[in-house]
């Protein structure tokens, strides 16, 4: 039954709304694979509920979601129609997740959780649930593109989504490929001499990783993000320090998971990424292909992947946001949503 989105009532989500979230996510996801008659993705309902827990832990002010308006006495909870996550790291804003179910799609639903994500937009904070908030000259003008960046991914099937964000300064900038496949034996190289690999767990027990990871983190993306290192910790991903052997000095990190998805790597130094993708790939040995999201500016990680036998597959994401993200040329991101 079609919804009438501009009735719609929002509030913040919840820990017991992340299934029916998951919900939404895959009944706006999957018919729009259909209807290019694409093979849809596979689901990973476990990964999503993790990321939605993540980022209520640290970020719930910018997580909100649309419910059917209900009438009194209705025995039955009311429908979820669509729910939208953003989190913020110092001064940068990331619009991780926003997602409505077909049937309330195309009525300013989509626009108005948006707005309500948003850190700083005159009258956000303060707007009640249901009420449409602020403009776009309100978000250039007082937005966290004011201070910092205001950035997000989103999928290049979704054209209409990305006029969304473009119409509020998050300019498409950047692709970002999936790259996919078993490296041939042999075909990334060593580390050049000087550099060395260590996993996390056999670094100096008095090495301040912590700071050497937010030093990196800011000179690549302009924030850190202690956040998301516990995280990855937590979900057992394989952390790799590149240190300069003679001086001890950090060079960047990396991170391999057992199930073959690599990344974060962020490199102070691009010309290492042949030697240091070698390294992550043969930390782990997973029972199915590698998977590397790589930014199209990041020249070096991409030749030397498609060299080593991965191909891209799928549609590429499209990075946008409110000024040029300096540093993408020496990083691979986590996910499209915590990149």
């Amino acid at each position: 039954m079609r919804q009438e989105p501009e009735r719609a009532i929002l509030r913040p989500i919840g820990p017991a709304d992340i299934p029916t979230c998951i919900d939404v996510f895959y009944d706006a996801v999957d018919p729009l694979y259909r209807r290019l008659d694409q093979p849809i993705p596979p689901r990973d309902p476990a990964s999503l509920g993790r990321l939605l827990g993540h980022l209520l832990d640290h970020d719930a002010s910018r997580a909100w979601l649309a419910e059917a308006p209900s009438a009194t006495g209705d025995p039955d909870p009311p429908r979820l129609l669509g729910f939208g996550t953003a989190w913020q790291r110092e001064t940068t804003w990331y619009l991780a997740l926003l997602f409505i179910r077909p049937e309330a799609q195309a009525g300013g639903l989509g626009r108005r959780l948006l707005l309500r994500t948003f850190p700083s937009l005159p009258g956000a904070a303060e707007a009640g649930p249901g009420i449409p908030d602020g403009d776009p000259e309100d978000a250039r003008a007082g937005g966290a593109g004011a201070a910092g960046m205001m950035a997000t991914c989103v999928d290049s099937i979704q054209p209409i989504s990305t006029g969304l964000y473009a119409s509020y300064g998050l300019v498409p900038r950047v692709p970002l490929f999936t790259a996919i496949g078993y490296p041939r034996p042999g075909s990334f190289p060593d580390l050049p001499r000087g550099v060395v690999a260590a996993g996390f767990e056999a670094l100096a027990v008095d090495f301040d990783l912590p700071e050497a990871l937010a030093a990196i983190d800011r000179a690549l993306l302009g924030f850190a993000r202690p956040e998301e290192h516990r995280l990855w910790a937590r979900e057992r991903r394989r952390g790799v320090l590149f240190r300069h052997a003679p001086d001890g000095v950090p060079l960047g990190y990396g991170y391999a998971q057992p199930s073959g998805r690599i990344g974060p790597v962020a490199l102070l130094d691009d010309t290492l990424y042949p030697g240091a993708l070698g390294a992550l790939v043969g930390r782990v040995s997973p029972p199915g292909p590698y998977l590397v999201l790589v930014p199209g500016v990041n020249h070096r990680a991409m030749v030397a992947l498609l060299r080593a036998g991965l191909r891209f597959e799928g549609f590429p994401g499209i990075l946008s946001s409110t000024r040029p993200w300096d540093g993408l040329d020496r990083y691979l991101p986590a996910s499209f949503a915590l990149p």
